[in-house]
């Protein structure tokens, strides 16, 4: 037997239903974004194992680790988990059995949770049998099979398996880099940093473009940082427009616009008819109180 903690990665929702190709795809970035972002938070990573829907992420503090990736989108949870193997019924049996006599005690109601892929082993067969292990192991537990007080998740693969206790949801969405570059106007306004970071959460990749640059500007635009796999941004004059255009493959531009009185949209029309790329304006028609919501991400947001 052999045991070790890792960071178990559930992938968001919209990853997993895509096809295998560009399920492939979008995995792949995930892991640049996770290995980017573990790196400029110096998190040692050992190693990062897929698995049917899940990222198995090996590395030197699995504690650590999950706090970094609270904001990276493309996640739909994160457990620190109890890494075993050989994944054989009477060694999962052992280990939980095992790590149950530490998680709870006499009278808690409780419930198992397992998954099991890649082996003979079925998850309703490991939940009946190995929760009467338990039960017999610690005195008058209770199930709870809906809302119980304490839950113990098994997931078992073909050569090993996984034990926790708790989940930490993500962002969910698409990782940095799965779809288009995107030019953003920033003038140093509240409402750009939720229109950005709901570019971001799609997977584009922003690039800042301002009429004049300051430290300001920059400090406002620098608390998207962590939701860019912690790269930094670099800003460019809207005067170099062109040159940014061709040398990052621009797709779109973005604006933080969202009122919709009709001198806005004739506004909005003929900006649009000035531009050669789509100009997209996440926040129009975006309820205020989702707004409100993202902007809470931006916890030092004064402007």
């Amino acid at each position: 037997m052999t045991e070790q903690e890792c960071l178990l990665l559930k992938t968001a929702s919209e990853i997993s239903l895509k096809s295998s190709f560009v399920r492939r795809f979008f995995t792949k970035k995930l892991e640049q974004s996770i290995k980017f972002s573990l790196k400029r938070n110096n998190v040692k990573l050992d190693k990062i194992v897929r698995g049917g829907g899940r990222l198995y992420i090996f590395c030197s503090s699995a504690k650590n680790a999950q706090k970094t990736l609270l904001t990276i989108s493309g996640i739909h949870a994160t457990a620190i988990s109890k890494h075993f193997k050989p994944a054989e019924y009477e060694e999962i049996e052992s280990q939980v059995v095992s790590f149950a006599k530490k998680f709870l005690k006499k009278g808690d109601e409780f419930a198992l949770d397992a998954r099991s892929t890649g082996n003979n082993l079925l998850a309703r067969d490991l939940e009946v049998k190995i929760g009467a292990a338990v039960m017999e192991a610690i005195p008058n537990l209770k199930v709870k099979l809906k809302n119980p007080e304490k839950e113990i998740f098994i997931e078992v693969s073909k050569k090993d398996f996984f034990i926790y206790t708790e989940q930490v949801m993500g962002l969910g969405g698409l990782p940095s880099g799965a779809e288009g570059a995107v030019a953003m106007f920033f003038e140093g306004k509240r409402d750009e940093l939720p229109a950005a970071f709901l570019l971001m959460h799609r997977g584009c990749n922003i690039f800042p473009t301002v009429k004049k640059n300051s430290k300001e500007l920059e400090e406002h635009i620098s608390k998207l940082v962590p939701f860019n796999d912690y790269r930094q941004f670099a800003l460019t004059n809207e005067k170099d427009l062109p040159v940014l255009f061709e040398e990052r493959n621009i797709k779109a531009i973005a604006t933080a616009d969202s009122k919709t009185d009709s001198k806005s949209l004739v506004k909005y029309k003929k900006f649009n008819e000035e531009q050669n790329l789509v100009v997209l304006r996440p926040l129009l028609l975006y309820p205020e109180k989702k707004k409100a919501n993202l902007l809470k991400l931006f916890v030092n947001e004064k402007t």
